[in-house]
């Protein structure tokens, strides 16, 4: 097993939406975790994004964790690290999902950071 150690040092959750009945038979859109693995995660950027007559600063990030064949990261999924000393939970949109040079060796994730939000 690979160490933790160098930048793969925070422990992440990549999750997917899904859709389910509530009791009523509404569907009701949920987040589930997909698959759990180690990471490093680097702010890049703020960047200006244009929403609805406004302009919205989002914190673009890079997450990169290493390849595996058993689980592929794609758009609209998310990323949700919490803090083990604070407990506050940092969730990011996957945006897009790049393999470098097609080596599967890394995967780099960017994403931008929705919030944050205290996960006690």
């Amino acid at each position: 097993m690979a160490s933790v150690s160098g930048p793969f040092n925070r422990r992440i959750s990549i999750q997917t939406q899904t859709t389910a009945q509530d009791e009523f038979g509404q569907p009701q859109q949920t987040w589930t975790t997909a698959y759990s693995c180690w990471a490093s995660v680097d702010v890049q950027q703020s960047a200006l994004v244009y929403q609805t007559a406004e302009f919205l600063a989002k914190v673009t990030h890079r997450i990169t964790i290493r390849w595996t064949s058993s689980f592929i990261v794609q758009p609209n999924m998310r990323v949700v690290y919490t803090e083990p000393t604070t407990n506050i939970a940092h969730t990011y949109n996957v945006e897009t999902v790049l393999n470098p040079q097609q080596g599967n060796v890394f995967v780099t994730i960017l994403a931008y950071e929705l919030g944050l939000s205290d996960s006690e």
